[in-house]
């Protein structure tokens, strides 16, 4: 199935993915200068998700908020696998890491006290 993040043109030292990410972050078409806070993002996520052992066409998108102190609200699947084990573990990451604040508060310059994320997962393996 297709990402149903809409395709953007990358920001400014953004790497635009290239379709066999593990995890993809997007801001929804919101240009946000801090490429380096969005793979802090997924780099925290990853630590916490349980990523099927074997190669499967499973995706799913998940969608939250994260505040200005760091914290995580709003979460809520855009799009589900099918599979209830591996959109629990999508869940479950995004969860976690927002219970502890992992992503850290948002960065200074960041003029807005919230940022619209979607999280893309992806079962397939290279």
């Amino acid at each position: 199935a297709p990402r149903t993040t809409p395709r953007a043109a990358p920001l400014p030292g953004e790497r635009p993915s290239t379709g066999s990410d593990v995890a993809t972050v997007s801001t929804e078409g919101i240009e946000f200068p801090f490429p380096e806070y969005l793979e802090h993002i997924v780099a925290e996520v990853l630590r916490r998700w349980q990523r099927p052992s074997q190669s499967t066409p499973l995706e799913a998108e998940v969608a939250f908020f994260v505040h200005r102190d760091g914290s995580v609200t709003g979460l809520r699947f855009v799009k589900r696998s099918g599979n209830f084990a591996f959109d629990l573990e999508a869940q479950g990451a995004v969860e976690e890491a927002g219970r502890y604040k992992a992503f850290g508060e948002l960065p200074p310059g960041w003029a807005a006290d919230v940022l619209f994320v979607r999280f893309y997962f992806t079962g397939l393996r290279q």
